[in-house]
């Protein structure tokens, strides 16, 4: 007699049972479309990222061949040559075996 009752209290309100569904239903959706946003803003966040990293790459490389042209700049900074090209164009240093001539006018 009790499995009628628990039987008949079930099938009495067929309507708290399609709402309790629906509810269910609502609050499934809605939180598909909040991770589906979310989803989307951290897809337009990694692309920036992929972005900046590019950049980053490309600056890295530059710099690197900067260091390398500015290790042969200190190379050459050190030879005799580049002390004999300084002092003839700054301080119009000769050696003693050559002859200067400057042109008239």
């Amino acid at each position: 007699m009790a499995d009628r009752n628990r039987k008949k209290r079930s099938c009495k309100n067929p309507y708290r049972t399609s709402m309790g569904m629906l509810l269910v239903t609502v609050v499934v959706l809605s939180f598909l479309c909040v991770m589906s946003i979310h989803m989307h803003t951290l897809q337009n966040i990694d692309r920036r990222y992929e972005v900046q990293e590019n950049e980053l790459s490309q600056e890295i490389q530059s710099e690197e061949k900067r260091s390398e042209e500015l290790e042969e700049s200190k190379a050459y900074v050190q030879t005799r040559q580049y002390v004999e090209q300084i002092a003839r164009e700054k301080l119009g240093l000769v050696n003693p075996d050559e002859t200067v001539v400057k042109p008239r006018g």
